[in-house]
């Protein structure tokens, strides 16, 4: 492609840009989930559903965020669903309430839902299908910087100035992105076909979204994509912050430090396997080996006693390194779908993705919350189910994905059919 190399930073910077406000809403309660419970009088099985409506909301607006994406545009689905984000994470700043709290985080999750698959679908038509994954890998990875100003950053921020004020910085910060989004993002080139579509009515839209459901390669992926963000955001994103208090006895900011350095560890995982996919061969058996290494590190957490607080944040941290292997899954999805139905089609793969996290988080705050003691803390025993928990469920969606075909190999049969008025 001519002029890659500059045409790839100009679209990875913006969308990089717009997707680092994402990420941070994603994990903005897990460093400060104890003030806020304080504050506000939460229970752990409140703050787990606080935590996991983010995802629920992105789970639910997938579908009709794919059908954006397709009618409208990437341009126009992302900026105007990010608008929403601003005003979801305003009200956050005000909440006074858990149904509070709860309305305006499920309104940043509606925001922030089109960001990474509107960015996915710019990149599949500006950049070389054979590095999709590449590419793909970088956005995730840089966009990863919101989730490190989730930790550290965050966390002297609510130090000096409150956790409210933290949202009225994100709220603003996700404003300015927009902007530049708005001025710098292309839905497609000159001549793609993209520009010449026929808008489908609402019956062969819906239809389009059926025949992916009903594809089997579509639900063997998504029953590992239901799971593999979740294992990571489940301890990343809310619970992990809560182990290293109640456990290990840390402070705001030592909680803060090893969530930043788990958070640079997901950016360096999405980048490796990124990187690592133009090398292996299957790409079914790079995904089957990364959940096992995946499942043997929670087993250790699930079963050693309590150590050295720096022999656990390594095992936390590599645990964020190597279950960061959902680019590899979104490649496979790429793989799946024509272009007619690009937008529905990893729009509605990811709802497994948040989903997931929802009734991962979820899960944990039911698990945990058996174990609580008097003072509001969980003894290391309501931790070791949590880890024993997740395993679990990550093999089981290891068996499910196992029946699936080579994603590499499937990029050489037929994709799902097209409709007769397409």
């Amino acid at each position: 492609m001519k002029n890659e190399a500059g045409t790839a930073f100009k679209i990875i910077a913006t969308l990089s840009f717009v997707y680092v406000a994402s990420n941070f809403f994603r994990s903005s309660t897990a460093v400060i989930a104890p003030n806020i419970m304080e504050d506000l009088a939460l229970s752990h099985e409140q703050l787990g559903i606080v935590g996991g409506i983010f995802f629920i909301a992105f789970a639910l607006f997938q579908v009709p965020v794919g059908i954006f994406l397709d009618r409208y545009g990437p341009k126009k689905t992302i900026c105007g669903l990010m608008l929403i984000s601003v005003i979801g994470s305003f009200g956050f700043a005000m909440a006074s309430s858990f149904l509070e709290l709860s309305i305006a985080r499920f309104f940043i999750g509606v925001g922030c839902a089109p960001v990474l698959m509107g960015s996915l679908v710019i990149i599949s038509r500006w950049l070389p299908a054979h590095r999709f994954a590449f590419y793909a890998s970088l956005i995730v990875g840089l966009g990863g910087l919101g989730n490190v100003f989730s930790t550290t950053p965050t966390a002297l921020l609510t130090d000096y100035a409150g956790w409210r004020n933290v949202f009225w910085v994100a709220g603003g910060f996700t404003a300015i992105s927009l902007v530049f989004g708005f001025l710098i993002i292309k839905d497609a080139p000159v001549g793609h076909p993209f520009h010449d579509r026929k808008i489908e009515n609402i019956k062969d839209t819906l239809g389009g979204v059926l025949d992916i459901i009903k594809d089997r390669e579509f639900q063997y992926v998504f029953a590992i994509n239901l799971i593999i963000y979740g294992v990571v955001m489940t301890i990343v994103g809310l619970w992990g912050a809560h182990f290293l208090h109640d456990i290990y006895g840390l402070d705001l900011a030592a909680r803060g430090n090893i969530l930043l350095w788990m958070i640079l560890a997901m950016i360096g995982g999405s980048i490796g396997y990124g990187y690592l996919d133009g090398f292996f061969k299957s790409r079914k058996r790079l995904v089957i080996t990364a959940a096992l290494l995946t499942i043997v590190i929670l087993l250790v957490l699930a079963v050693i006693p309590v150590v050295s607080v720096w022999m656990v944040a390594g095992l936390l941290i590599l645990l964020c390194w190597v279950g960061s292997y959902g680019v590899v899954i979104m490649s496979h999805g790429r793989a799946i779908f024509p272009e007619h139905l690009l937008g529905r089609g990893i729009a509605t793969l990811n709802t497994a993705v948040f989903l997931g996290v929802f009734l991962m988080q979820a899960m944990g705050g039911i698990i945990i919350g058996q174990f609580v003691e008097d003072d509001g803390s969980a003894p290391l025993i309501a931790y070791r189910a949590l880890f024993l928990s997740i395993a679990i469920v990550l093999f089981i969606g290891v068996l499910i994905f196992s029946k699936s075909r080579d994603s590499k190999s499937a990029q050489k049969k037929p994709p799902l059919p097209q409709k007769a008025s397409d």
